[in-house]
């Protein structure tokens, strides 16, 4: 019968009718594998072995050795797989009286045990007790990763944020590299189903010892093909090994990839249902503590966002600096280039053109046709001068401003821009100086140029004129 004090403590004598046998019972039922040992120790004390003096049927289970078996017999003697660091934490408990509290891992059984060692009954004595905290080592670890893969996706969002798109994809894609340990991590951007340009973080260590194909090679057997049909309808694979590789298409693997790629992961990128391109890395690391798959599908998205803002800052730049009807460049853009070459000193060409009769057309014909014969003449005028050297200034007024161009050379371009424009009833006006820093005096002189030329068209058609012509 349990006895309590006054003050409804247990006493110690509530124990005295407990037997040593009652002890032992005690330990066969607990939840966890428990043992007891004696350690064997030589003449200068060290510990050679343990004697097993008890054992309950879960450390039975648990070594794979009957209880029968371990009692009377020595740890070296009876349990195979041992771990020789519990010679130590014998040590420890049953000499030194200190307890240790260890986590280790059970390849035979795939389990994670928290074990303590403590010291019982006297000096020489020591008893083992497992627990089983694979769920919690398993929780822990989830929590680990998820925790690694968050911060690392925040970690590339903040590095493609903090720079302009090209700085920031380098940023983004060496410390995904470096984090994943991959051999090679990539932006392939495209344009139905084309490859229009390429971004890519490449370690040198794997660089040195691996031929990693490029973009010629995977142009050439259509990557992108392989890829799209290795995603299916999901945002991110993982292809491991060989034999998943070697199953899309024999020759891709054996021709491109053996002995370079050994496994890779690709995510889609996306604007709406367009697909903008895939993320790619190649000989990423295994077992890593975070979640891969996860990491490259956000980072991919991110990318995309990026992709999408930079395309719209381009269209935005096009516009600002670029006539609608023509595409050639606008009185900004103009003004941007006379004030560049107004600092510098060298040799530019100045063509000045003007539509003849373009208000005749929008009367007689409409304004559509009119249009037409202004983006007619637009080409025409990119199409000897380069696009990039044109501006529409005006309805119907051009400006060509070619820089570092030889005397010789700009005046057969000249030429041939009359003989292309001969159908089409055009004045133009042209000036070549040796230094740009004269460059608004040389636009001046071609503008009047081409007053003349236009001068010269109206009195050959019998019209009246002055020295400066109203422009129509």
């Amino acid at each position: 019968m349990t006895e309590y004090s006054k003050e409804g403590k247990i006493t110690y004598s509530s124990f005295d009718s407990i037997e040593p046998n009652d002890v032992i019972y005690m330990l066969k039922d607990l939840p966890d594998a428990c043992c007891i040992f004696k350690v064997l120790t030589d003449p200068f004390g060290t510990v050679k072995d343990m004697l097993f003096l008890f054992a309950n049927e879960k450390y039975s289970q648990l070594v794979g050795i009957p209880v029968e078996d371990l009692i009377g017999n020595t740890y070296y003697k009876t349990v195979p797989n041992r771990d020789e660091d519990w010679i130590k934490y014998s040590y420890q408990a049953a000499i030194l009286r200190q307890s240790s509290k260890v986590r280790t891992y059970n390849t035979q059984f795939d389990k994670w045990h928290e074990f303590w060692s403590v010291p019982v009954y006297k000096k020489g004595f020591c008893a083992f007790v497992f627990h089983d905290v694979t769920g919690a080592k398993k929780s822990e670890d989830n929590i680990k990763l998820a925790s690694n893969t968050s911060k690392l996706i925040i970690d590339c969002a903040t590095a493609l944020s903090s720079a302009e798109f090209g700085k920031g994809i380098k940023k983004v894609l060496m410390l995904l590299g470096k984090t994943i340990e991959a051999d090679r991590v990539g932006v392939v951007e495209v344009k139905d189903k084309k490859v229009t340009d390429t971004h890519e973080w490449i370690n040198n260590a794997g660089a040195r010892t691996l031929n990693l194909p490029g973009r010629k090679a995977f142009e050439e057997v259509d990557v992108i093909s392989i890829w799209n049909q290795q995603l299916g309808d999901k945002n991110t694979v993982l292809v491991n090994g060989s034999a998943d590789i070697s199953k899309i298409d024999e020759d891709v693997y054996y021709n491109i990839l053996d002995g370079s790629i050994s496994r890779y992961s690709v995510s889609v990128m996306r604007d709406n249902d367009e697909i903008i391109g895939y993320l790619v890395a190649d000989n990423y690391a295994e077992d890593l503590p975070l979640n891969v798959g996860e990491v490259m599908e956000s980072v991919a998205i991110f990318i995309s966002y990026e992709m999408r803002n930079r395309a719209l800052t381009k269209e935005m730049t096009y516009l600002g600096s670029h006539d609608a009807l023509t595409g050639l460049g606008n009185r900004y853009a103009l003004n941007q280039t006379l004030l560049v070459l107004s600092g510098v000193s060298t040799k530019v060409g100045v063509s000045y053109l003007d539509i003849n009769g373009m208000k005749n057309t929008n009367e007689t014909e409409g304004h559509d046709a009119g249009d037409e014969r202004i983006k007619k003449t637009a080409d025409i005028f990119a199409s000897v001068f380069k696009r990039k050297y044109c501006y529409r200034i005006g309805g119907d007024e051009f400006l060509a401003i070619i820089p570092e161009i030889a005397h010789e050379k700009f005046d057969t371009l000249v030429s041939k821009l009359k003989a292309k424009t001969e159908d089409i009833s055009v004045a133009i006006g042209a000036v070549w100086t040796e230094d740009s820093k004269e460059i608004n005096l040389a636009v001046k002189q071609a503008d009047e140029r081409m007053y003349e030329d236009k001068a010269s068209y109206y009195k050959a058609h019998g019209r009246r004129h002055s020295d400066k012509i109203s422009k129509d």
